[in-house]
């Protein structure tokens, strides 16, 4: 037989109860009220990088729509982990959100055999916030200058040819073991520590290609030092125009890095809500598509769902990814 539960007299179960719908109400109330304080984005990287300018594209306007101020916190370090956790041990009351992107999200869960957090469960999806353009670029004395060229050189180098990344695990060298494989050709792969010392390697042709961020490399390819072979994005960049998607000669081919806006577990649905309205009103405005198009990215506003089916199915797709290449986490 179940033990039977204290009787709570009838004076003191009405006083539990108000107390219960009192808390609820006020939590409701604080939602509904949202935002009454400034409230500090966490970016998981340096200030300069893809992530620190969407933030700072989107702080001032997303300030004025909510009525409080949006400060910019970097906190880069370990791929992002240290901003990461920060979040999951900030109080859901959406004054502490963070910029993430898939590398933090996804890549990290290849990479490191033990996170601080998990993806799935410890954050808030909030919106999807766009991509970061990426570009086949060849140094301009390979004499590449086709994708079909491009192909064909690897194959001729036999596993010989090239291409830097900016470190084992990184966007660049998924997105380049992805293309190796929908291509079928070797290449040997050359990891550095940050895209930047890659990007001077790939100039001074110590590397043949890298798939690199289209903003720094555009000046390049400008300037002639570097050749925009490709682009791995589904569709032509409206920055390279001229440059065909690798969709073009490999159907369906697509690989691209996402941004979204992700707050604590158990962030209010009232303040999803909110934040989700206001981005998605920063996001259609034309002078702020290209402010970030001018940084080589497009910007892309999504619900929470979308980005947590984003999430989920990246996850998935770089640990059968992470199992073909051989990569072993750390």
């Amino acid at each position: 037989m179940s033990p039977r539960l204290p009787h709570l007299p009838r004076r003191q179960s009405l006083a539990a109860l108000a107390a219960g719908l009192l808390l609820a109400t006020a939590g409701t109330a604080a939602a509904q009220d949202y935002p009454r304080q400034p409230i500090k984005l966490l970016v998981p990287s340096v200030p300069g990088s893809a992530p620190d300018a969407f933030a700072r594209i989107l702080a001032e306007p997303l300030s004025s729509g909510l009525g409080q101020k949006v400060v910019v916190e970097n906190k880069p370090g370990a791929g992002g982990l240290i901003a990461m956790e920060t979040l999951t041990k900030a109080e859901p009351n959406g004054y502490t959100l963070a910029i993430a992107h898939d590398g933090n999200m996804a890549i990290n869960t290849i990479v490191y055999k033990q996170l601080p957090y998990r993806p799935l469960q410890d954050f808030t999806p909030v919106s999807l916030l766009g991509f970061n353009e990426f570009v086949l670029a060849a140094n301009s004395a390979l004499k590449v200058k086709t994708f079909a060229e491009f192909v064909a050189y690897a194959r001729g180098k036999q596993g010989k040819a090239t291409y830097g990344s900016a470190g084992v695990g990184s966007p660049n060298h998924l997105f380049m073991e992805q293309l190796m494989q929908a291509a079928g050709i070797p290449l040997s792969h050359v990891p550095y520590k940050g895209g930047p010392a890659a990007m001077q390697d790939l100039l001074g042709g110590q590397i043949d290609v890298m798939l690199v961020g289209l903003s720094p490399a555009l000046p390049h390819i400008q300037g002639g030092k570097l050749v925009a072979v490709a682009v791995p994005q589904a569709a032509r960049s409206k920055m390279l125009p001229g440059t065909p998607a690798v969709a073009e000669s490999i159907p369906g081919f697509s690989t691209r890095t996402w941004f979204g806006l992700y707050g604590p577990a158990g962030l209010p649905a009232a303040v999803v809500e909110r934040l989700n309205r206001e981005l998605r009103r920063v996001l259609a405005d034309p002078a702020v598509k290209d402010r970030i198009a001018a940084q080589g990215m497009v910007a892309e506003a999504g619900s929470p769902a979308t980005l947590a089916a984003m999430t989920e199915e990246d996850i998935r797709r770089y640990r059968q990814l992470a199992d073909a290449i051989k990569l072993e986490a750390n």
